[in-house]
């Protein structure tokens, strides 16, 4: 994830300020929209389905009379950022491996959680369909204990590679190999487009390869990807080892099903109420994602002028978030 490392720190430097602005100046008026001509700060992650979410839902927050400003960061600073004011919003938080810093935060006030956003999601291993035939057996995960070798890659021989999420994501994929026993290694990508550019590249040669990945993606229906059975998960197999099938290991299990949910800067309700109860009600599908990230990804549109074409076209969906946030 790229982080725009001298804006995000000079954005901190004035936190503390605009923190206690606000406070000296209290509650604002939601029937007086926009509250305050200070820009509502949205953070942004790198890859583009949430920059669509994010697009999308500043757009509309522009239409409502609001300044609105991006910040791109990586998950760690983000919850810091957004405790302290500094980001106000993000909309598209995955809680697989954060959960547990994410709920604590919230339970501490430093993070308000307004629900879920709507998006169905799910990570794991995925694989063109063309290598079910180079590895009978798939797509059950027990396939791959038998033919790691044809994954492998000059620098990982004998053992099979999975092309990896960045490691400043935190993935479990290493500890998923250990647990469930197979020869083969994590290697950390570059981020989304990386792991795409993976996948294109076996495709066009019909290699086998094996990614980590997420669905919904534009690039999961472009090739028609189909994800490893691994074990069902259980919230017992991160913390038991005898649970699952390697009753000396945790993490013999897939990921779970995120929920994919948006959150705020405690004071985001009180200076920004309209703002605030617009954010709440907001809500973004698989549906309304899926068409846009191939619009970005494949079709090369720029995702401000993608999501700009949403909202022109999506009037009836937002707008009475919008009329039911300023009454």
């Amino acid at each position: 994830m790229k982080c725009r490392a001298s804006r995000y720190a000079t954005r901190l430097l004035a936190a503390a300020g605009l923190v206690a602005a606000f406070a000296a100046a209290g509650p604002a008026d939601a029937g007086n929209v926009p509250e305050s001509q200070d820009p509502i700060v949205l953070g942004k992650l790198d890859w583009t389905g949430q920059e669509l979410t994010m697009e999308v839902a500043g757009e509309i927050l522009r239409r409502m009379g609001y300044n609105v400003e991006f910040v791109t960061t990586t998950n760690v600073p983000l919850f810091q950022a957004t405790a302290d004011g500094e980001i106000h919003a993000y909309l598209e938080q995955w809680l697989v491996t954060t959960r547990h810093q994410f709920e604590e935060m919230v339970a501490a006030g430093k993070l308000e959680n307004l629900g879920l956003l709507g998006l169905v999601g799910q990570e794991g291993w995925f694989y063109p369909p063309y290598v079910e035939a180079q590895c009978p057996g798939l797509p059950d995960w027990a396939a791959l204990k038998d033919c790691a070798e044809i994954f492998a890659t000059p620098e990982t021989l004998p053992k099979g590679r999975i092309v990896d999420y960045p490691e400043e994501w935190t993935p479990d994929t290493s500890k998923w190999i250990d647990a469930l026993g197979l020869q083969f290694v994590a290697v950390p990508s570059g981020g989304e487009g990386a792991i795409m550019a993976e996948v294109k590249s076996a495709v066009a040669r019909q290699e086998p390869v094996l990614v980590m990945f997420w669905q919904p993606t534009w690039g999961v229906a472009e090739y028609d990807l189909r994800m490893v059975q691994l074990p069902a998960f259980d919230d017992a197999c991160e913390t038991d080892p005898a649970w699952g099938v390697n009753p000396e290991k945790t993490f013999d299990c897939g990921a779970p099903k995120p929920d994919i949910v948006k959150f705020v800067w405690p004071g985001f309700k009180d200076k920004y109420p309209a703002a605030y109860k617009f954010l709440q009600a907001f809500q973004f599908t698989n549906a309304d994602q899926s068409p846009l990230m191939k619009a970005v990804d494949v079709d090369k549109q720029p995702a401000r002028d993608v999501a700009v074409k949403w909202v022109d076209e999506n009037k009836a969906k937002w707008e009475p978030w919008v009329q039911a946030a300023t009454m």
